[in-house]
C-alpha cells in the first residue's frame, strides 16, 4: 500500500476511508495559538517553487535539498494520486455535495475558463457548501450533480483519454478529482518534468498486456499520459514500461479485446514499493 493508505486508510485502500472526505469546514475559525507558526503552507511552496527554479540554473547543488524540502511539503499539504475510473466512481458514492468546475490548470497554462459544459474538475465533500468564498478558484461557477450524472461525467472524461486523479488538500482530506492530461495538468508536469513525486504520486495498479489477445489495433496507442505505453517492437503490440506506469488505466478503458488487465501493485513484489 501507498504512504497514504499506510498512514490515513485504517486497514484499507485510504480513498476508500469517509474519514478522509470530512474536511474541516471552518478551518479557519481555529484558535490562533492552534495555527502553525511560519507561512501559511501554500506561501511556503510558492518560495520553495522559486528557489527550485533559480538554483536549478545558478546553483544546482542546491536543488537536491530544495526538492526534497518541496516535495515532503506537499506531501502535507496539496497534492495528487491517480486512480482508475471504477475507484473514481467508488468514490462518488462516499462524499456529498458533489460539484463540477472549472479547472485551475487550464486556465493558467492555456488562458481558458472552462464553461458549465466543459468543466474538467469535480468537488467532492462538505467543503463544496462553501464554494462562494473563493471566486477566483470558481470562476464560472459550479453545476451540483447526482452521484448517477458524476459517473456519466467520468465515463465522458475517461473516453476522452483524460486521467482521473485526486485533489489533495491538508492531507489526508480529498476535496475532488480531476480529470487531467499531460502537459496541461501542473501536478503531473510537476512530477514528470522537475521530480517532485509528491505532486501526482502513482495508483495502486499497474498495466499489464496480454501479447495473444492484443492485436495491435493502436487503439490505446497515444492514450498515455506518462509515456509508459508503445509499440512492441518485432510483434507490433502494446508494450507497457511498468517502471513508468502510473495505473490510471487509461489504456485499458480503450480496448475492446480485454487484452490490458490492471494488476494490484500488492500482487507484484517488484512494484509495490514504486510510487
Amino acid at each position: 500500500m501507498c504512504d497514504f493508505c499506510v498512514q490515513y486508510g485504517e486497514g484499507t485502500v485510504w480513498h476508500q476511508n469517509p474519514k478522509n472526505y470530512a474536511r474541516r469546514m471552518y478551518s479557519d475559525r481555529r484558535k490562533k495559538a492552534d495555527r502553525p507558526a511560519g507561512p501559511p503552507p501554500e506561501v511556503a511552496s510558492q518560495v520553495l517553487h522559486a528557489q527550485l527554479f533559480a538554483a536549478r540554473n545558478d546553483e544546482p547543488e542546491k536543488v537536491p535539498e530544495i526538492r526534497a524540502e518541496l516535495v515532503e511539503l506537499i506531501a502535507k499539504t496539496h497534492g495528487g494520486q491517480v486512480v482508475t475510473l471504477d475507484e473514481a466512481k467508488e468514490m462518488v458514492d462516499l462524499a456529498s455535495p458533489i460539484a463540477l468546475m472549472g479547472c485551475v490548470c487550464r486556465r493558467v497554462v492555456r488562458g481558458k475558463v472552462e464553461k458549465r459544459h466543459e468543466f474538467t474538475c469535480m468537488g467532492l465533500g462538505v467543503g463544496m457548501f462553501k464554494w462562494d468564498r473563493w471566486p477566483e478558484r470558481y470562476k464560472g461557477g459550479v453545476e451540483f450533480v447526482t452521484p448517477k450524472e458524476a459517473k456519466k461525467w467520468l465515463d465522458k472524461w475517461n473516453k476522452a483519454g483524460y486521467v482521473q486523479t485526486l485533489m489533495i488538500f491538508d492531507a489526508p482530506y480529498i476535496g475532488g478529482i480531476c480529470n487531467c492530461d499531460y502537459p496541461t495538468c501542473l501536478a503531473i508536469r510537476y512530477r514528470m518534468d522537475y521530480r517532485l513525486d509528491s505532486f501526482m504520486v502513482k495508483g495502486h495498479y499497474v498495466a499489464k498486456v496480454d501479447l495473444e489477445e492484443c492485436n495491435g489495433c493502436g487503439r490505446c496507442f497515444g492514450r498515455c499520459q506518462f509515456g509508459a505505453l508503445t509499440k512492441e517492437i518485432f510483434e507490433e503490440k502494446a508494450y507497457v514500461d511498468a517502471m513508468k506506469c502510473f495505473g490510471c488505466g487509461v489504456c485499458q478503458t480503450s480496448c475492446n479485446r480485454d487484452a490490458i488487465a490492471l494488476i494490484e501493485k500488492s500482487t507484484w513484489p517488484a512494484m509495490e514499493g514504486v510510487w
